[in-house]
């Protein structure tokens, strides 16, 4: 959108703004100025038919407004935007025929002091759907599992019930049947929710007069005050300020007319649903030793029981990784963040429900932006934002990959629908991003991809396809890309996985070394650590061999391809020395490592546990070292003191042996902070039955060190460097070292 269509934009909405607050005034005057001057003079009475229904017809008028203009967004708008402005119409209809009841019951010659339950329903009846509107809003994609959809109503509902024992104690009035308290008490309830709720989805958003959200926060707000302040004076008897406190619903209703003239920021309230819940938990918390004080004895152990709940749920959010941070230009995730959600995605994904991955380009926007400046560039990212996001699917998470790259994921209908969604994206994106255009690159979940980096660099690889070859939409299909080929001079996924596959199936490329494991006193080996080597173009190191096979959905393959390779080279270990082989949780909880050590007897075998990950099933892990332990094999926890080894990964795995990390070992004679911390970690093995092993070390001065300290176990290049030579080898230089000298390096 250019300049001058914005200015004219903003100009007609402030006009509009400007009638908008006339009409309030109007409305205000003739419906509470009229019969307040009645009143002041004597020619009514406060309680009179005429004042009552005056009122009334004011709010309801109004409500009858903002009605209208939801219903018009509502049909301008698309997708969750649509649905979100029609719930919150009909909310505002349910609210206009509220009026029609109560003014009903005045009529029929009831008090306005003492309405019965019949005659608010209308009320009542539109807050489910205001609430529901907001629910939607803060509704993530694929990874809106239904145990988190259901934890987040649990959470609101305990909310809910303390937030109602507060209320209630204060301003329950027991000469009232108990249908016209609950009447009375459920709209003030509902707004401090509607409030929580707003501010939750909002919260961190970038927030102006040009965006519907900030409006219906003031409307909820105006609401909730004089539904408070409505109820407490109901039921004090306050005739007279009810009527004029009841003006605060004719302000509500009007900014809500002014939200639905403006665009809903949709992504930015998605983006922040676990925040959300969050913030009730943290306020129902509060509000729990308030219900607890002012509530009856009867209804104080429900408070407790409900701070209770929503103490242990705060506490699993904390611990929970934040993953909302959102693009301060647009609102959707940033990069990284849509990344993780993306592997939350993928997580989640089957055959049975696939998901897919929408990933929108826009050609030639560097060169645009620099010729028109970085104003220009920044309104048309945040138009084509809008538009993407308003003709998007349901349930989407929204991502902005890069500075013209936006992505969505979702849940898969067929491949039919996919494309239809990739085509229309690829139209408005167009048209907003004009005179540039759009391409579009579909990665269905989880069949072209297993992990989030590789649906990323999968989605990569198809738009150079289709920049390439001139299309505006092109599918990975697996690597087939519909029919195109990969991009010279580019390597594509396919040919990565090749690559991988090769390595794997070569009897060459992959070699197994042996470093020895050492008595620290007295340098006899007790056993070798299996590392592998991979001699291969490029010339990677093994950890990076293994990262590029974890991406390409073939990590496991590798990883077991290795221990298979170790676990041969056994039976060249003679005596009581053992063989540890590095395999990481997925690949242990693989049934392919059972093929990989095709043996019931596992005696002299150790299982080192390499983890770049947390582990997220102990129980199943446990599980399988259980089976391993059975047949013979013991266990080593890797790297202890950096990554996410962890005090309670040794908890829960119980290792056999646990490996020293050697930032700890590096400087360890000449640092004197690290020896508390390997005297720490050498109390730990011992209470916790395991041998600890030192590794990397590679000068005297840290081999005297780890001795004085008592640490039983080592390995490093000044102990023996990892050699293709068999155990012989080693144990000749053993001897040889014993008869020279304690400390003479085995090299």
């Amino acid at each position: 959108m250019s300049a001058p269509d914005v200015a004219t934009r903003s100009v007609a909405s402030t006009t509009s703004d400007r009638i908008l607050v006339a009409l309030g005034v109007g409305i205000l005057f003739v419906f509470w100025g009229f019969p307040s001057s009645l009143l002041a003079s004597g020619h009514a009475a406060s309680d009179s038919l005429f004042v009552g229904l005056s009122v009334v017809l004011g709010y309801s008028l109004t409500a009858a407004i903002a009605a209208v203009a939801a219903w018009s967004s509502c049909r301008r708008a698309a997708g969750i935007e649509s649905k979100t402005w029609r719930l919150t119409a009909i909310g505002l209809t349910l609210w206009t025929s509220g009026g029609i009841a109560y003014a009903t019951y005045l009529i029929s010659g009831g008090d306005p002091l003492a309405p019965p339950a019949w005659s608010q329903l209308g009320y009542l009846a539109a807050y489910p759907f205001w609430y529901l509107a907001l629910w939607g809003l803060r509704q993530p994609a694929l990874t809106a599992s239904r145990g988190r959809r259901v934890e987040s109503a649990a959470v609101e509902v305990t909310v809910f019930l303390i937030v109602g024992i507060v209320v209630g104690s204060v301003i329950w009035n027991p000469a009232w049947p108990i249908g016209q308290n609950v009447a009375q008490l459920i709209p003030a309830i509902m707004d401090v929710l509607l409030l929580a709720t707003f501010y939750g989805a909002v919260r961190r958003s970038r927030l102006s007069a040009t965006t519907a959200l900030s409006w219906l926060g003031y409307a909820f707000a105006a609401l909730a005050l004089t539904d408070i302040s409505v109820t407490a004076l109901v039921s004090h008897q306050g005739v007279v300020f009810v009527g004029a406190t009841t003006m605060g619903y004719v302000v509500a209703m009007l900014l809500a007319v002014m939200a639905s003239r403006r665009p809903l920021r949709v992504a930015e309230a998605q983006n922040r649903a676990r925040g959300t819940t969050g913030i009730l938990a943290a306020g129902g918390l509060m509000m729990s030793g308030v219900a607890f004080a002012v509530s009856p004895v009867m209804l104080r152990p429900l408070a407790l029981v409900g701070g209770a709940l929503l103490t242990a749920r705060i506490i699993t959010i904390l611990n929970e990784r934040d993953n909302s941070d959102g693009d301060p230009l647009t609102g959707f995730l940033e990069s990284r963040a849509f990344e993780r959600h993306l592997g939350g995605v993928i997580q989640l994904s089957s055959e049975d429900r696939p998901g897919v991955l929408l990933v929108i380009d826009l050609c030639g926007f560097g060169a645009w932006n620099a010729r028109n400046g970085y104003a220009a560039g920044d309104r048309m990212l945040v138009d084509v934002a809008k538009v993407l996001e308003s003709n998007g699917p349901d349930a989407a998470a929204w991502g902005r990959l890069r500075a013209d790259r936006f992505a969505v994921t979702t849940v898969s209908r067929d491949a039919a629908s996919d494309r239809a969604r990739a085509d229309l994206l690829q139209r408005v994106a167009t048209k907003a991003a004009a005179p540039l255009t759009a391409r579009v690159a579909v990665v269905e979940l989880p069949r072209d991809a297993t992990g989030a980096a590789q649906a990323l660099d999968a989605a990569d690889e198809a738009l150079r396809a289709a920049s390439a070859s001139g299309r505006n939409i092109v599918a990975y299909s697996i690597g087939g890309m519909d029919g195109l080929s990969p991009v010279p001079g580019y390597a594509s996924l396919g040919a990565r996985r090749e690559k991988i596959q090769a390595l794997i199936a070569s009897t060459e490329s992959i070699q197994i070394v042996l470093q020895p494991i050492v008595h620290v006193e007295t340098l006899n080996i007790c056993g070798f650590e299996a590392l592998s080597r991979f001699h291969t173009d490029p010339r990677h190191g093994p950890d990076e061999w293994i990262s590029e096979a974890t991406l390409l959905g073939l990590g496991t393959d590798l990883e077991i391809e290795c221990a298979h390779r170790a676990w041969r080279r056994r039976h060249e270990i003679g005596g009581a020395a053992h063989i540890a082989i590095n395999v990481s949780p997925e690949a242990i909880m693989s049934e392919m490592l059972n093929d990989a050590i095709d043996s019931e007897n596992l005696e002299g075998l150790v299982i080192e546990i390499t983890e770049h990950e947390r582990v997220l099933n102990y129980p199943r892990l446990a599980a399988r070292l259980a089976g391993l332990r059975g047949r013979g094999a013991k266990i080593a926890v890797d790297d202890m003191g950096a990554g996410h080894a962890s005090l309670s990964h040794l908890i829960e795995l119980k290792p056999d042996f646990i490996k020293l990390d050697r930032k700890l070992v590096t400087g360890l004679d000449l640092e004197p902070g690290k020896h508390a911390l390997v005297r720490n970690m050498l109390r730990l093995s011992s209470d916790l039955g395991a041998s600890l092993i030192a590794e990397g070390i590679e000068t005297m001065g840290e081999l005297t060190a780890l001795r004085e300290l008592g640490v039983p176990l080592g390995q490093g290049y000044f102990l023996g460097r990892p050699t293709v030579e068999t155990a012989e080898h080693f144990e000749r230089l053993a001897a040889a070292a014993a008869l020279r000298a304690p400390s003479y390096p085995m090299v």
